[in-house]
């Protein structure tokens, strides 16, 4: 007779197996995919009991209806950046210690110095100084989408671009509080009366003020990355200080501003991505064309009211610029014409 071996189950499990709930983007969820999907349950999905805690209204804590768009396949879009928490705080990390030693490095060798006295008071110390009450105002209106998006993968890209904002409003005042250590002359102490009374700066508020004042998160991604931001960002940050900055002697600024560059196209790009996502979708895809193409349209409109006004910033008396506002009002402008164009809205 012979007897055969009981199966063992370690002699079963042979082979590598993973499991996941979701679809992965590729053949095997990555790092990103595996710590962002699935972070926001839903009853309709994998949590099988309702929602444990309601608005006093009643309302859910995440709900379609917090925006007019609408997708049969939300938990399909991925950034595609697949930014997550660890990577995000050691990359800001090198970048900010890079700041901390380039910048006063550059003022004490002479950097200082060498700056053009009207644009360090008027440009940096007035309208530059000015900015973080831009980057504040449009982190307040982010931290409200992350809060009501639909989608776990919009809200952890959304979030990162609300942390940058408010990284970049700190690197700003890092770099006046420098300013002052080295220059008893130097305040920033117009630059509130500026951002609440300047003819200059004023439209730019106001039309920041509406952007937090919205109640649609999708929205309010639409008109920062895809209408404030090519318009008016692009102008004052690019156009304005980080290219005319050299010119007047200002080797500091650029630095802070290049960080800068760099996050807002990720932001572009990502938003780009979700809006061609969005209105791709097989059932709500004309639904979502259609309302996006509205969105455009308000904030392309108010978003270039700013930027006429901000133009004054090349007419400022005492310092050299490369090109005018004229021209430079005219490049932003193109660009986020075809910025929309590409996007068939």
């Amino acid at each position: 007779m012979t007897v055969t071996a009981p199966t063992t189950a370690a002699a079963r499990a042979t082979g590598r197996k993973t499991f996941t709930w979701f679809n992965p983007a590729g053949k095997h969820a990555t790092d990103y995919e595996l710590y962002t999907v699935g972070q926001q349950s839903d009853p309709k999905d994998w949590l099988k009991v309702d929602w444990p805690l309601m608005f006093d209204s009643g309302r859910a804590p995440f709900t379609e209806e917090a925006s007019k768009i609408r997708s049969s396949r939300w938990r399909d879009w991925r950034d595609p950046f697949q930014v997550w928490q660890r990577p995000y705080v050691q990359e800001s990390n090198y970048e900010e210690q890079a700041l901390e030693r380039m910048i006063p490095g550059a003022l004490d060798g002479g950097g200082l110095q060498a700056m053009n006295t009207s644009w360090l008071r008027e440009a940096v110390g007035r309208y530059y100084a000015a900015w973080p009450f831009a980057e504040y105002g449009l982190f307040l209106a982010l931290c409200y989408a992350v809060r009501e998006s639909f989608a776990d993968t919009v809200m952890f890209a959304t979030a990162f671009e609300a942390t940058d904002k408010f990284r970049h409003e700190q690197d700003v005042v890092r770099l006046l509080l420098e300013i002052k250590e080295r220059d008893a002359g130097f305040s920033d102490a117009v630059a509130r009366d500026a951002w609440m009374k300047d003819p200059i700066l004023v439209p730019t508020r106001e039309t920041i003020e509406r952007i937090f004042s919205l109640n649609d998160y999708v929205e309010i991604l639409v008109a920062v990355n895809l209408c404030f931001e090519p318009l008016v960002g692009r102008l004052v940050k690019d156009e304005f200080l980080a290219h005319n900055a050299p010119y007047n002697g200002d080797v500091v600024t650029p630095m802070i501003l290049s960080a800068v560059r760099r996050d807002s196209s990720r932001h572009l790009a990502t938003t780009k991505e979700l809006v061609s996502f969005l209105v791709s979708d097989p059932v709500h895809g004309r639904l979502n064309h259609n309302v996006i193409s509205d969105w455009i349209r308000k904030w392309t409109a108010s978003s270039t009211q700013a930027a006429l006004a901000a133009g004054a910033l090349f007419r400022l008396p005492g310092i050299t610029v490369a090109r005018g506002g004229a021209e430079a009002l005219a490049n932003v402008r193109a660009e986020q014409v075809a910025l929309v164009a590409g996007l068939g809205l």
